[in-house]
Parts: structure tokens; C-alpha cells; sequence
């Protein structure tokens, strides 16, 4: 009987055959990259109250990470596209609210679920390789959610931003981010953006 994460692993590789410029990468986040996501989640929670959304979950590394690092699954709202994924998540994860949908249109998405208030927002979108107006609709739907000071966590593969720098600016976001994860297949990056306070 396959594990968790066997089955996982082998249900990313079937949907990355059918649509690798979607899914972005060949196997789910490895566990060092899904912590160094939940630690910049956690270290930017700082006390907030709000959900923690997550965007892209695939087979639930993040998430994983996420729970294990103290978030509470009630507080925590994931989103997947994909049918079969979101299907996975919900027989393999217990406590976090599982909505199936498209980050393009997070917050209509968000309100349709009763989801309020967002504290922080957790991203594993290709966002490098998605068309530009797609990219655009999540980033612009992120800040429309988040409060001052929130911020959007994200990961690349990818030497640069994983934020187009026009909307970066258009949005007044300042981008940080920790050491490369060399041990991830591939070597990754994680991101923190936040919107410049008002001048």
C-alpha cells in the first residue's frame, strides 16, 4: 500500500504529463522547501488574526508544513484548481477547508466560501510561467485582501522575482527573499512580498 506522499508524488508527476506549464515542476515541493515556506508564513503572522490562504496546494506539502508549524487547520484555507488534486487533499487532510477553484479570482473565491478576514497568503503558483493577465488577477487579488503590512509568501525556481516588476510597482511591492534551497529538486527560492507603506 503506497504511502501519503508516494501517492502524492505519483498523482503531481500524472498531472504535471498533462499540463506542465500549469502545474510547474515535476514533483511536489520537498520538505525543506515546504518548511522554509510555512517558517516565513508563521514569522509574518506576528499575531494577526485572519485566515492563512493558501494557493496551489497540489498534493499538500505546503499544507503539511503549514499544520506542523502550529497554524490551525480551521484557520487555514487552501486552494486547488485542479479537480483530482483538490479531491486528494480532502481524503488526506483533515482540519483545513479544501476549495476547489481558481486563485485568478481569489477574492470573489474567498467570499463565496465565507472566508473573511486574510492574514497572510501562501503561494505555490508557477507564477513564471502563467500568462501575464493570470498573474496579474492573483497578485492585484492578493492585496486587495491582505491588510496593511500583510504579506504574500511564494516560492521560484527561478533566478528573479517571481513578481513581474511592473506590477510590483503598478501595486508598490517590496519584495525579500531567503537563501536558495539547493537541496530541493529544483534548487528554490522563497519570497516574501509586502505593499511599501503609503508615502
Amino acid at each position: 500500500m503506497p504511502s501519503n506522499h508516494q501517492a502524492g508524488t505519483a498523482l503531481f508527476l500524472k498531472r504535471w504529463l498533462r499540463r506542465p506549464f500549469s502545474v510547474g515542476a515535476v514533483v511536489p515541493s520537498g520538505r525543506l522547501l515546504a518548511e522554509a515556506m510555512a517558517e516565513a508564513a508563521v514569522a509574518n503572522l506576528a499575531g494577526r488574526e485572519g485566515h492563512v490562504v493558501e494557493l496551489g496546494a497540489g498534493t499538500g506539502e505546503v499544507t503539511r508544513a503549514l499544520l506542523d508549524r502550529g497554524i490551525a487547520g480551521d484557520r487555514l484555507a487552501v486552494i486547488e484548481r485542479d479537480p483530482e488534486l483538490a479531491h486528494f487533499l480532502r481524503r488526506h487532510l483533515r482540519g483545513p477547508r479544501i476549495i476547489e477553484g481558481d486563485a485568478g479570482q481569489l477574492p470573489r473565491l474567498l467570499a463565496n466560501h465565507g472566508v473573511g478576514s486574510v492574514a497572510v497568503v501562501v503561494s505555490s503558483l508557477p507564477l513564471l510561467t502563467l500568462p501575464a493577465g493570470l498573474v496579474h488577477d492573483v497578485v492585484t487579488g492578493i492585496f486587495a485582501l491582505l491588510p496593511p503590512g500583510g504579506a504574500m509568501v511564494q516560492f521560484t525556481y527561478g533566478p528573479k522575482p517571481p513578481v513581474p516588476a511592473n506590477l510590483r510597482q503598478r501595486l508598490a511591492l517590496d519584495g525579500a527573499h531567503g537563501p536558495r534551497i539547493w537541496r530541493n529538486v529544483p534548487p528554490a527560492m522563497v519570497w516574501t512580498f509586502k505593499r511599501l507603506p503609503a508615502a
